[in-house]
């Protein structure tokens, strides 16, 4: 009579009363018996423990069955509904949307109950709830719905069919694999319908998505859950997880992959799955989360903000929402930033972590990202974060037409620096959240403590949902408390012994103050991590006596564990000055690490090893060892708070860790330490290195390459430890750069980085010390051979090692051990070359330039609308700023703090330098292009010119114009200055004069005074006495900004205009940029030129400026390149240099072979004898015209060139010319004979070829980066750039440049397999 499910029996209440018919047993089939109904009155008492997710999806099934429409599929479409067995008795041709979805809904909400108590099983089958119960929603507000959404739904309400049999939660038990298969496999499904049924009718849809795409998804769908069914019902374990789609249409036949490897990534920054909640605790809270980040809305926020304070256990629900996400396969990313690892974990990483890890998730996104980056290293390595988002994010995901929610889980971000560090990454995200730009279905939980800065940014956009621990009652807390504790201690019965039926869990549940960090921490102390000689109950008994005095509640924890651990004052000591060093590391490193690191030093380990309930990495020892919790580092940090535990990091400790680390290189370092058999290949070529060096080069090997020097600079330079350095240096300096050389193969830049940062360091550091000399050349070599260091550890013996200048103090350091190697037979350099890098990236003219004032950086405006920010020591691009500008970039500038660029173009804009966030402008008010812009040295105003002829003063904070227009130009402003003290500011004109203003009035203090034509440039002295002026005169001139007097000038060299000039730091020189296309620097005060012309640039110099130290130059050209020069080297191009100093663009033979003629971009015409490579004379030159191409007469006698529009004949025997019409000619030539061939090149030089010699190009291949190479592509060796213009390769006979031809004796060179023998 009653012999149904519960469910059943459920399903039949009627206002609480169940009805049940008596059946008529008559054994007279025509006696009337009467009908006789039983009624019971049924109540339904829920589990004392019901959690608020029953309560909800109880809820949620009764408003969804109300709410469901009727189904109406098109009959056009003809789709024939699936034969789905749903276990309920009603025809399959009457099947309707109302009953399928409703039967769902029940049987969902029906498990959701039963599997309540089952923690592995549980938090996914809240997850689809939320999922299902979202789709539901969309279904019923839908137009019309077809079949295939039908089919679907049935399917998945078919495998939830045993919820209704007699005993259903013994079935979940005894399959529980199966069933978190089955609800994970639901859950995909609801992900589906809910983005297919977005779209609010069928006709939309169809139009949206192929019959095709949407049919093969359902039926893989309706596959994947009848086997997983099956496997349940038979017991079979299945091989394959669940089917996962995440595209609703294929976007792109992915046909690239390229290696993204050069991109920072956080390591170790995932989330870890055992720092999640406890199974059954924070249910209501990670349930809410969900709902948010499931939500399908096209309005639905896309950020969660989860705040807390410190120890309410923010961290372990992060963890938790990205383990259940990832086991969904719906975890794009995860970032947990954590103080103590700021180093490898922080905002310069952050976008492309997440965005690399996208490209793991799905392969889709991953062509996108590669397309994005491709053949764009300076995007792949960018630093501005506004860039990293909006290129590496936002763009590559814009096309994607995904299917369900893409998680990702930053966790701390309160961690990932002070305000001021993470100022610019809050910038740069919230203003993708504020736009809409993050894709739809991309979804962010972030986690932070409440700090004012996080707020005021996240808390206030209504695309972010903000929600606070602190709202969580206190009852339900402590409850999720009592549960962790009771799990966690339980077994224990020394504690329900002293303290029975679970007093001993209540009073620890008070004390922990609703702190889930307090009871974790309890419960490791309790159990015995670091406590000695002492039973549970006593321990327990120590915490539960202690009253919290301090600001914080787990402050007075920390100080009774510390108290118990560590009585003695001497002991007190040891734990001091041992985690001072754990403090003060750069990076954490491992218990193993450590002691490794201090030769197995005791009190390191007696020390760590009792903190297992404050530190990681105690038990396990080859985890880092880092605070568990970051509160604890805070307290140890605070002497206030930690009192007698305060650690104090001195001097001594970084002396501690830097003489550690010296030793640790001194013992361990050697030459070829991974025994490379083969030099041709490139480290990443070599199989398996990447395993070689992690056996030889241990964690504490590598902490010591890359931070010894950090820790030494915070330590007095005593004569002992400069000898100590220096001995170390002059012995190890080789084998130091191969060791970071292999380690390259796993972050490509940094490493090179740290030597370069270390030799910086170590300069400064040292002073004027025979070690400050060796740390500069060290910096050089590390510059100039950079490629050599990240690419192939064999060729910094064999390549760089041999070219390194010849009066280089580096040499000695290995002129007794390096033999048979590549020798350099002519061209070899005595110093090091004035030019340090170009900077290549521009597509157009670049107009401006200027340093940080850290010399940290360079910033470059140019023509092709861009601004790009550059490192000087690296020469990468490692920001552009986001293209605004409808016009060319005319003039950039940095805010005294370094912390802002100002640009001028069509109009005035500000960018965060630390972010590239565009952060004030555009400032309006010149009526044309802004030609010059300048920060007041306090950084309050900035100060523009214009085409036209006006200048404006502007609040740099809020963009109004505080002063102007000032009038009294009469043509184009073309440069701006400020005096050093703010008060005056000086321009310089088109009208050919110089004006001084005073900034407070507007006034015009001094002026006109100037030259014949336009004043290109001024440049205010650092001691603000004088102005110096640059002229399309070609002259400079120095004056007295309060007379007007022209004090010293006109210096005069230059061939060209003059478009720059600046001070050096000192006052002592002017540099000069000109259209020339050379750099001069002139003693400021007698006007001689004391270095140049700098050759290099191809095209009119137009800016040059000092690095702050007065060290470096760095030049801006109309070719497009941006150069590095150091002043420091004596190796400079001299004046009386016989080459061309421009584009060669044609050359010819003299008909009886003896003499070459060449032309060039520099207006010159020159001839060479052919045999000895001698230059012979200079037929013709001039500044303004160039000459294009060149060609002997049949006789020989005359020369006919190109010359702008005309034809030029020169006589070589009168030594006369005349001008004809015009007409090309070609730039190639063969000789007389037919034996040579003649080339001229962009890169200044002139080359002689045997004809017979070219066929040997298919054996030796030059490559543009300097690498010489075998036919397979095997390295033989590499060329610095200073000698690529000038190289001869053995098939050269001659070559002609302006520097001397630089010629690679081969005879001796050990390569290949037996490059080893190079070292002895």
């Amino acid at each position: 009579m009653l012999a149904d499910t519960v469910g059943g029996i459920l399903g039949r209440l009627k206002d609480g009363v169940l009805e049940v018919p008596l059946p008529k047993d008559s054994p007279d089939e025509q006696v009337d018996s009467p009908e006789i109904t039983i009624k019971f009155a049924l109540t339904v008492e829920l589990r004392g423990n019901v959690d608020a997710d029953e309560l909800q999806a109880t809820d949620a099934v009764n408003k969804a069955t109300e709410m469901v429409n009727a189904l109406a599929t098109p009959q056009i479409v003809g789709l024939a509904g699936s034969v789905i067995n749903t276990g309920i008795n009603i025809a399959t041709e009457l099947q309707t949307f109302e009953n399928t979805w409703s039967v769902l809904l029940k049987r969902m909400a029906l498990f959701n109950k039963i599997v309540a108590g089952i923690a592995e099983i549980h938090p996914y089958t809240s997850l689809a709830w939320s999922v299902i119960s979202a789709a539901n929603q969309v279904l019923v507000n839908q137009q019309g719905r077809d079949d295939r959404v039908v089919r679907l739904a049935g399917m998945m309400s078919d495998v939830f069919a045993f919820v209704e049999d007699a005993e259903p939660l013994k079935v979940v038990e005894a399959h529980r694999e199966h069933i978190k298969l089955l609800i994970q496999q639901v859950t995909e499904c609801g992900y589906f319908i809910t983005e297919y049924a977005k779209q609010d009718n069928f006709w939309t849809r169809t139009a949206k998505y192929t019959f095709s795409d949407v049919d093969s998804k359902v039926t893989d769908y309706e596959n994947k859950l009848r086997d997983l069914k099956a496997a349940f019902l038979d017991g079979i374990t299945l091989q394959s997880g669940v089917t996962v789609f995440r595209m609703m249409n294929v976007v792109q036949t992915i046909t690239k992959s390229m290696d993204l490897s050069d991109m920072p990534y956080a390591h170790g920054a995932r989330y870890v799955e055992e720092k999640g909640c406890l199974p059954g605790t924070r249910e209501a809270i990670i349930h809410d989360i969900c709902n948010v980040l499931n939500n399908p809305g096209e309005d639905a926020p896309r950020v969660c903000l989860l705040t807390g304070v410190a120890g309410s256990g923010k961290s372990a629900v992060a963890h938790s929402i990205a383990r259940l996400y990832d086991g969904q396969q719906r975890l794009g990313s995860s970032y947990c930033f954590l103080r103590s690892d700021v180093t490898r974990r922080n905002p310069s990483n952050f976008f492309s972590t997440i965005a690399l890890d996208l490209s793991d998730h799905d392969s889709q996104y991953k062509a996108e990202l590669c397309q994005v980056v491709e053949n764009n290293r300076s995007l792949r390595t960018s630093i501005s974060l506004s860039e990293q988002v909006r290129r590496l994010i936002v763009e590559p995901s814009k096309h994607l037409d995904t299917i369900g929610p893409l998680i990702v889980v930053v966790d701390a971000l309160d961690e990932s620096g002070d305000q001021a560090n993470r100022r610019g990454l809050l910038r740069a995200f919230t203003e993708q959240v504020a736009e809409n730009n993050f894709p739809k279905n991309l979804r962010f939980l972030i986690t932070a403590r409440p700090e004012k800065d996080i707020l005021d940014e996240l808390a206030s956009s209504p695309q972010i949902v903000h929600k606070q621990l602190g709202d969580v009652a206190e009852e339900v807390v402590d409850e999720d408390i009592r549960k962790f504790i009771r799990h966690s201690l339980h077994r224990y019965t020394e504690l329900e012994s002293a303290w029975p039926n679970q007093v001993w869990c209540r009073l620890l549940v008070r004390h922990s103050q609703h702190l889930f960090q307090w009871a974790s921490t309890a419960r490791r102390f309790i159990e015995g991590d670091g406590a000695i000689g002492l039973s549970m109950r006593e321990r327990l008994e120590i915490l539960i006596q202690r009253k919290n005095v301090g600001l914080h509640p787990l402050d007075d924890l920390y100080r009774t564990i510390l108290g118990q651990l560590f009585t003695l004052d001497n002991v007190q000591d040891k734990f001091r000055d041992v985690m001072a060093l754990v403090l003060a590391l750069k990076e954490p490193l491992s218990l193993t690490s450590l002691a490794a690191l201090f030769n197995g030093d005791p009190n390191i380990r007696d020390i760590i090893k009792p903190l297992g309930s404050l530190l990681d990495g105690t038990y396990d020892e080859t985890k880092p060892i880092r605070p568990l919790h970051t509160s604890f580092r805070d307290f140890l940090l605070d002497d206030v708070r930690s009192s007698a535990f305060h650690v104090n990091i001195l001097p001594r400790h970084s002396l501690s860790l830097g003489h550690a680390s010296l030793g640790c290189m001194r013992k361990m370092l050697k030459f070829n330490i991974c025994d490379l058999e083969d030099s041709r290949l490139r480290n990443n070529a070599v199989p398996y290195l990447a395993d070689r060096v992690s056996n030889v080069i241990p964690p504490y090997l590598t902490y010591s390459c890359q931070y010894w020097m950090d820790h030494v600079q915070h330590t007095e330079s005593t004569p002992e430890l400069l000898d100590e350095i220096t001995s170390f240096f002059k012995t190890f300096f080789p084998f130091w750069l191969e060791a970071l050389s292999l380690l390259s193969l796993f972050h490509p830049t940094s490493y090179t980085l740290s030597a370069l940062t270390a030799c910086t360091i170590l300069r400064q550091w040292a002073k004027d010390c025979e070690i400050a000399t060796l740390a500069t050349e060290a910096s050089q070599f590390i510059q100039l051979f950079a490629p050599i260091i990240s690419e192939s550890a064999p060729h910094l013996y064999l390549s760089a090692m041999p070219q390194t200048p010849s009066s280089s103090p580096l040499c000695q350091l290995w002129v007794n051990h390096l033999q048979n190697h590549l020798s350099v037979t002519s061209g070899h350099l005595a110093s090091w070359p004035v030019e340090m890098h170009t900077l290549q990236g521009h597509t157009n003219h670049v107009t401006s330039i200027a340093y940080s004032p850290d010399g940290a950086h360079i910033v470059s405006g140019s023509r092709d609308k861009t601004i790009r920010v550059w490192n000087p020591i690296t020469g990468q691009c490692v920001a552009t700023l986001p293209e605004v500008n409808t016009i060319s970039v005319t003039s950039v500038a940095y805010s005294p703090d370094g912390n802002y660029i100002v640009a001028g173009s069509e109009s005035i804009r500000i960018w965060d330098a630390n972010t590239g966030q565009h952060v004030a402008g555009p400032f309006q008010g010149h009526r044309h292009l802004i030609t010059a812009v300048a920060y007041s040295p306090g950084g309050s105003c900035v100060v523009s010119g214009s085409m036209d002829k006006m200048i404006r003063i502007w609040d740099a904070d809020t963009g109004l114009c505080v002063a102007g227009p000032l009038e009294g130009h009469t043509d184009v402003v073309r440069s701006l200055a400020f005096s050093p003290e703010g008060s005056q500011f000086v321009s310089g004109s088109e009208d050919n004069t110089l004006r001084v203003w005073n900034v407070n009035t507007g006034e015009c203090m001094a002026g006109p005074f100037g030259h014949y034509t336009t004043v290109y440039s001024v440049a205010y002295s650092p001691d603000g006495c004088y102005v110096a002026s640059g002229s399309r005169d070609e002259t400079i001139r120095v004056w007295d900004p309060s007379t007007g007097v022209c004090v010293a000038g006109p210096f005069q060299g230059h061939t060209g205009w003059i478009y720059s000039v600046a001070y050096s730091p000192d006052g002592n020189h002017i540099a000069s940029a000109s259209a020339d296309t050379t750099i001069r620097i002139w003693d400021a005060k007698t006007g001689q030129c004391v270095a140049g012309p700098y050759q290099g640039h191809t095209l009119s110099v137009t800016s040059v400026v000092y690095s702050p130290d007065g060290s470096c130059l760095v030049s801006g050209s109309w070719d497009k390149t941006i150069k590095i020069w150091n002043l420091n080297t004596s190796y400079h191009v001299e004046h009386t240099s016989q080459g061309h100093t421009d584009m060669v663009t044609s050359v010819a033979y003299s008909p009886d072979g003896n003499n070459i003629v060449s032309g060039s971009y520099d207006g010159t015409l020159k001839t060479w004898n052919a045999n000895t490579g001698q230059h012979v004379q200079t037929p013709f030159q001039n500044s303004i015209v160039l000459v294009s191409s060149v060609i002997f007469s049949p006789s020989g006698r005359h020369i006919i060139f190109s010359l702008g529009s005309t034809i030029g004949i020169w006589d070589t025997i009168t030594e006369q010319g005349m001008r004809g019409t015009a007409g090309p000619v070609t730039s190639v030539a063969y000789s007389s004979d037919g034996r040579y061939i003649v080339s001229g090149s962009e890169d200044c030089s002139i080359k002689v070829w045997e004809s017979q010699a070219l066929d040997s190009v298919r054996e030796i291949c030059y490559q543009e980066n300097g690498w010489i190479e075998l036919s397979d592509g095997a390295c033989l060796c590499w060329i610095p750039s200073w000698a690529r213009s000038s190289f001869s390769l053995p098939l050269h006979t001659l070559v002609l440049s302006s520097n001397e031809t630089y010629k690679l004796d081969f005879g001796n060179f050990l390569h290949g397999e037996s490059w080893a023998s190079c070292w002895k």
